[in-house]
């Protein structure tokens, strides 16, 4: 009994001191070089489109959840086509945001830019006018002038804080299954 009792007033002591340290305001974690990190980053909650047959135009959803305890605002999102996916023409122009999931239609989020990446052409960088704050939800649509033949793509999904000098944290692979039509 007395072991029993020892264990729960060390529980409630680990409990009282993680309530202290966590009860002040959040911050995001800083590199000495003063590169920003996410405390928690956001999470990459599903990958969807549609119009899931070969050969039609179609449009892919990323939806993107940024925790209450992110510490920093999601200021962009790099998507990265793997292996097959690479040859998807998505049209850049066609790129938009919306808060919340996909196919709820969310407020429409403006975006600043959208275009490839220097280090990776294959990526397409989404940066947001205004950054996602901890706590919502977002979803990114890219349009394609047509699905590519029968089969499983994967793109790569980063997400950066807001600040110049944020440092892009990997959220996982997205999974668009396409299916070739019936003949």
């Amino acid at each position: 009994m007395k072991a029993t009792s020892q264990i729960l007033s060390a529980c409630a002591l680990a409990l009282g001191l993680l309530g202290t340290a966590t009860s002040g305001s959040v911050e995001a974690a800083r590199l000495s070089d003063g590169r920003v990190l996410f405390d928690r980053p956001p999470t990459l909650v599903e990958a969807t489109t549609f119009d899931q047959q070969a050969g039609f135009s179609s449009r892919y959803h990323f939806v993107v959840q940024v925790p209450e305890d992110a510490g920093e605002p999601l200021e962009a999102i790099a998507i990265t086509p793997r292996d097959s996916a690479q040859r998807i023409q998505f049209k850049h122009d066609g790129v938009t945001a919306q808060q919340g999931t996909a196919y709820a239609h969310g407020p429409v989020l403006p975006l600043a830019s959208v275009g490839g990446a220097a280090a990776n052409p294959e990526d397409i960088l989404i940066v947001f006018d205004q950054p996602v704050q901890p706590g919502e939800t977002v979803t990114v649509t890219l349009p394609t002038a047509r699905n590519p033949w029968g089969g499983v793509y994967l793109f790569g999904v980063t997400a950066y804080p807001s600040g110049g000098n944020g440092v892009g944290q990997f959220l996982g692979y997205g999974r668009i299954n396409i299916y070739d039509s019936d003949k």
